[in-house]
Formats: structure tokens, C-alpha cells, sequence
């Protein structure tokens, strides 16, 4: 984007971390938006384990109560204290109803999360610029929002579920723990033995457990930027009969997101294996060493009863406990991903801004532009004036700078040095929303979303009125082929309008340039599309509408030239001349260019 754009404060992604900034940060900063959802969670989370761990406790008092009533008669009701114990267990049979709700509540607020993180990093994207979309592919890109975020064991999923599963499991054996301790220390303390092995455990694997994650998530971005490119260019390789060939192609980095996946497979299984037996153990020792207390008199049967059904609601909680930190280690490079997409430097902004109601003048001062990844520069110190209702012809060989051109003065494009400015106002000082929304533009290569052909007609304008979306259509030469359509303007076009010619294709985007009612069209090459005919009409159509619509009309056609007020020719981004096209005639370059693309000899 120019540096004119907006910046929205509500665009910023959540908690953006620098190098060095925790995780944990940024978890917090999503966490901070939905307090009140997360303060319930942790409440029903506690409740839920409080209720759980007092069952068995519970328990054991009733056990008790009834063998001590067995070995020592009282005179009194014998079943007083039963029933109490009873009523006891109804109450929290009925708290455990309320802390039911939990793993529901828990599992719409994984959507929750999704639903934001996904909006933040979407808004952050759009307003990057040309750089950030050549280095990510779509494929990537469409990756890191959807399957980096989406499901278990993902991004969205740990932040609520993942998080708060640990939550319950760590609280169900801090419950547990101090049960025990309570009812018998010495058992306790065996139960306690596992703990430390596991940590070490988790610490020896942990740099294992990120680097095959991230392994497995690029595998799966390149999957999807493949099967972008592959649909998109369809055409191109059924009709260069490379099915096979491109097949080896996809089947390269399928294996390659096999291998990773089956690495994350055996990581996986290997970890939780280690973790249960490691469990399995200790319980058998604690079972042995209990059992042998019992069997001497030395805990009673409900002390026995209560220990035997902690630890088997120990086991559960305890390999949870592990499996935060594994989740936590994917979780963290979907973290990763998302903020290496949003730390790719924003374009430059300036505080000041200034609104444009009209384009009254464009001018361009020695404007020079150069992309990063190619070398020397697209623009080479070009200069140029367009005043209000003056129509630019912009011609020049293949690889001159033409779109380019058009790019920067549209503002996706800041320029290295010179200066882009509008009614005499620097592009960079100006808003750019009010500018661009002066503007109608149509690329070399018409993009059409999928929807209907009047929904495409209508994306960029505030006018959808029957007037309008008429107009668009007539000046473009569309009319008689929407009529022919049985859905007429409902007619669906399909992915990028697969279902339409080129010509249809590019009408379409001219159609939808002119509804927005611009006072500057930028035509980048669109004529190819166009016969003569088309053309004449096009061209008369638009005086017509209006004698103030300024125009930057690039092609290769002779012909459009005599719709052109002045002529810009452009040769390896350098202006090599700027004129009236009697007045270039006189420039040799121009004369044998026009020899060229004409044909003469």
C-alpha cells in the first residue's frame, strides 16, 4: 500500500510480538478480549474439579460412618449420619449438573477464538503492500489463517480447550493431592514419584517436539500454495498435456507433508507411551503399598477405597499435564507463523492526512521505483502531469514499466524517491481511502470473484441501483451478453470467472471500474480485449458520461492512441518521451516503436 493508507488501530494483530517476546504475551493479549468468557472458565473449571475430587472423599467418610456403625453400636438412630452423608452427595451431584456446561462452554469458545485471531491477521494483511504478497504465496497464506488456527490439536483449540483441559487436570490433582494428604501422607508422597521424570522428560524433547511442528505446518502450506497454483493455472497445464508432470510435482511435496506428518505421528506416540507406563507404574507401586497398609489395619477400607479411586482419576489429569506443553509447542509455531505474516514491515505513515474530494491534477516528480527482489529499477525518474478530463496514452516495449506505472499512481506502490502528487498534495500526506475511492481500475489480467455477475459489477460502488449497474453494463458492450445468460444478471461466474471469455472477463472489470463513477480510470492493456469497435464505443461512451473523467490508458494498439490527449513511451522504466502523438513522431525510439507494433517495415 502507498503510505497514505489508514492504519487502523483495530487492524493491529493481538499482542504483536517482537523477538524475545513470550508466548505467553500474546496469549494474554487474546485473553484480554474476552475477560469475562475466560473469568467463567476458570470458575466452571475449578467447580468441575472440586465437585469431581470430593466424590471419593465423600465416599470414604460414608464407608467409615457405616463400618465404624458395624464395629461400635450407638443407642441412637444408626442411620442419622448415613443420611446426611447422603444429602451431602445430592448437593454435589447437583453442582456437578452446573459444571456439566463446561466442556460445551469451552468448545464454543475455541470458535471464539478462531473467529478473532482470523479477523485480526486478515485486516493486518490487507494493509500490507507489494512486498508481503511476494514473498507469501496464497496458498501459504490461506494455510496460516485456516488450518494454523483451526481445530484440534491447532492454535484456537489451545488457547480455550488445550489451556484450560491443563487448567482442570493441574486443579484435579492439586484437589487430589491435598485429599490425600489429608486422609494418609505416606501414600501421597508415592504418588508424587512420577512428576519429576516426566518434566525431565518433557525438557529433554521439547526443542524436538517445536522443530517437527514447524516441519509439518510448511509441508502444509506448500501443499496448499501447489493445489492453488494448480487449480488457477488448469488451463495452462491440461493444455500443455502436463498432467502427469505436474502430478510429480504435487507428489514431491505430498511426500514431503507425509514424512513430516508421520514424524509428528511417532513423536506423539512415543511421548504419550512414556508418559502412561511411567503412570502405570507408580500406581501399581501405590496399589501394592496401600493394599499391604490395609491389609495391616493400618488405613481403613474407606481410606483404601478413596485412594483407589484418586489415583485412578489421577491418571487421566496427569498425562494432560504433558500433553499442555506438547500442544503448547505446536500452538507456539502457529503463533510463530501468524506473527512472521504480520511483522513483515507496514508501509511508511504519515500523521497527517488529508481528505481528496476531487481529482482536479496528477503529477508525477522524477519518480523512481524499484522492486526488492529484482534487479535495477521499474521506474527511472518519470515525470508527467494529467490534468482534470485529460486522457494519458501510456505505450513503450514489454518490461518498460507500464503497470508499474499504473500501480503508483493508483498508491500501491510508494516510490524509492520523487513524489506522486494529487491536486498538488503529496500522495504520502493524503488519505487514501478518499483517494482510491475516486479511482476505477482494470488490471492487465481481469480477476472476477466468485458470485454473480451483478454482485462483480457492484463490488466497488456505493450505487447499486438498477441506473447504475446499467449504465456499467452499456458502456462496457455487456448487454447483449447477459441477456443471453438464462440467469441474466444472477448468472454465477465462478472461481476467478472461470465460466467467461477473456473478453467477457475484462469487459466485466471495466463494468465494474465505471459503476463506482470514478473521476480517474486506469486501463492497464485492456483494449487487447476489444476490438476496434468495442473500442470506439468504449471510448465515445465515455465522453459522453462525462468530459472531467481523467484517463491512464496503456496498450499496444495504435489505434487507442487517437482517444489520448498526451502519449507517455516508456523504455526500461525511463520516460522517453511525453507529448502530443504528432509531437512524439519526431522522436526516432517513438517512430520505430510504432513501425514495431504496427507492423510496417
Amino acid at each position: 500500500m502507498m503510505a497514505s493508507q489508514t492504519k487502523d488501530p483495530g487492524a493491529e494483530a493481538p499482542g504483536s510480538r517482537t523477538p524475545g517476546t513470550s508466548h505467553l504475551v500474546w496469549i494474554r493479549a487474546i485473553w484480554s478480549e474476552k475477560g469475562s468468557l475466560i473469568a467463567i472458565l476458570f470458575l466452571l473449571t475449578l467447580l468441575s474439579s472440586a465437585v469431581a475430587v470430593s466424590y471419593p472423599y465423600l465416599s470414604k467418610l460414608l464407608l467409615d460412618t457405616i463400618q465404624g456403625l458395624l464395629e461400635t453400636p450407638t443407642t441412637g438412630d444408626p442411620m442419622l449420619e448415613v443420611n446426611r452423608l447422603l444429602l451431602v452427595l445430592v448437593a454435589v451431584g447437583l453442582a456437578g449438573l452446573v459444571a456439566s456446561l463446561f466442556p460445551g462452554i469451552r468448545g464454543m469458545t475455541n470458535s471464539v477464538f478462531e473467529h478473532l485471531i482470523r479477523g485480526k491477521y486478515f485486516r493486518r494483511i490487507l494493509g500490507k503492500d507489494y512486498s508481503f504478497f511476494s514473498r507469501f504465496a496464497s496458498g501459504d497464506i490461506v494455510t496460516r489463517l485456516t488450518d494454523d488456527i483451526y481445530d484440534f490439536p491447532k492454535l484456537s483449540w489451545f488457547l480455550c480447550s488445550g489451556i484450560f483441559r491443563a487448567v482442570e487436570s493441574i486443579s484435579k490433582v492439586a484437589f487430589c493431592l491435598t485429599a490425600m494428604f489429608l486422609i494418609n501422607a505416606e501414600l501421597t508422597l508415592y504418588s508424587l514419584i512420577p512428576v519429576p521424570l516426566m518434566i525431565v522428560i518433557f525438557y529433554i524433547t521439547q526443542d524436538r517436539i517445536y522443530d517437527t511442528f514447524q516441519k509439518n505446518q510448511q509441508a502444509i502450506s506448500a501443499i496448499n500454495s501447489r493445489l492453488e497454483m494448480s487449480f488457477s493455472g488448469v488451463r495452462i497445464i491440461k493444455s500443455y498435456a502436463c498432467e502427469d508432470k505436474y502430478r510429480r510435482f504435487f507428489n514431491e511435496v505430498l511426500e514431503t507433508r507425509r514424512n513430516t506428518e508421520m514424524g509428528v505421528a511417532r513423536l506423539e506416540a512415543v511421548l504419550h507411551l512414556i508418559y502412561q507406563y511411567i503412570d502405570y507404574i507408580a500406581q501399581a507401586g501405590i496399589f501394592f503399598a496401600g493394599g499391604i497398609m490395609a491389609v495391616r489395619g493400618e488405613i481403613t477400607i474407606g481410606t483404601f477405597y478413596a485412594f483407589y479411586t484418586y489415583l485412578s482419576m489421577l491418571i487421566y489429569p496427569i498425562l494432560d499435564i504433558p500433553q499442555l506443553f506438547v500442544s503448547g509447542k505446536r500452538a507456539f509455531v502457529n503463533i510463530d507463523r501468524l506473527e512472521e505474516m504480520a511483522n513483515h514491515p507496514d508501509p511508511e505513515f504519515r500523521e497527517i492526512r488529508h481528505p481528496v474530494d476531487r481529482i482536479q491534477s496528477i503529477e508525477l516528480r522524477d519518480v523512481c521505483f524499484g522492486y526488492g527482489d529484482r534487479p535495477g529499477d521499474a521506474l527511472k525518474g518519470v515525470s508527467l502531469i494529467i490534468h482534470r478530463g485529460e486522457r494519458l496514452g501510456v505505450i513503450g516495449p514489454v518490461g518498460s514499466g507500464k503497470t508499474t506505472l499504473i500501480k503508483a499512481i493508483i498508491g500501491l506502490l510508494s516510490p524509492r524517491s520523487g513524489e506522486i502528487l494529487i491536486n498538488g498534495q503529496d500522495l504520502r500526506d493524503s488519505d487514501g481511502d478518499s483517494y482510491r475511492s475516486l479511482l476505477g481500475y482494470v488490471p492487465q489480467e481481469a480477476l472476477l470473484f466468485s458470485g454473480t455477475l451483478r454482485e462483480n459489477i457492484d463490488f466497488g460502488s456505493d450505487d447499486h441501483t438498477d441506473g447504475n449497474f446499467g449504465m456499467a453494463v452499456q458502456t462496457a458492450q455487456l448487454t447483449s451478453e447477459i441477456t443471453a445468460f438464462a440467469d441474466k444478471e444472477h448468472t454465477l461466474v465462478g472461481q476467478r470467472g472461470i465460466s467467461l471469455s477473456g473478453g467477457q472477463k475484462q469487459r466485466m472489470a471495466i463494468a465494474r471500474a465505471l459503476a463506482r463513477k470514478p473521476e480517474l480510470l486506469l486501463f492497464d492493456d485492456i483494449t487487447a480485449s476489444l476490438d476496434a469497435t468495442n473500442e470506439e464505443r468504449l471510448m465515445n461512451r465515455l465522453n459522453e458520461l462525462s468530459a472531467d473523467i481523467s484517463c491512464v490508458i496503456v496498450s499496444h494498439r495504435l489505434s487507442t492512441l487517437q482517444y489520448v490527449d498526451k502519449v507517455l513511451f516508456l523504455k526500461e522504466g525511463r520516460t522517453l518521451a511525453f507529448g502530443t502523438h504528432d509531437q512524439l513522431l519526431g522522436n526516432l525510439e517513438y517512430r520505430e516503436f510504432i513501425k514495431e507494433i504496427t507492423g510496417d517495415s
